[in-house]
């Protein structure tokens, strides 16, 4: 399990993205489901950026992730949802910026 925390270009902490794997056995893992979790301290400024999490964070679609070339692919069960790629989510528009946390947690 991979635990990232997104913020904004502006550094505005959004929230939380969880990946978990098919097969942690994998090294690396290729594919598995994702989950966003929006939680701040203070409510973010940039509110394109909350809108482009937004409907992902209560979807009732499962929401997956595979290794595609460079980067990592998001989708759900008929549509591309965005695209990581080293520190940047690319999403609804929006590019943000995520932080691996996976070994602070």
């Amino acid at each position: 399990m991979h635990y990232f925390s997104i913020h904004t270009q502006s550094g505005e902490h959004l929230g939380f993205l969880i990946m978990l794997a098919d097969d942690e056995n994998e090294n690396p893992p290729q594919s598995g489901r994702f989950a966003v979790k929006l939680q701040s301290e203070t409510p973010p400024q940039d509110t394109a950026a909350l809108n482009a999490l937004a409907p992902y964070q209560h979807s009732g679609q499962a929401l997956y992730w595979a290794v595609e070339k460079d980067g990592i692919h998001l989708f759900d069960e008929q549509n591309s949802i965005g695209r990581l790629r080293q520190e940047f989510l690319n999403i609804g528009g929006q590019t943000l910026l995520i932080n691996d946390i996976s070994g602070l947690i």
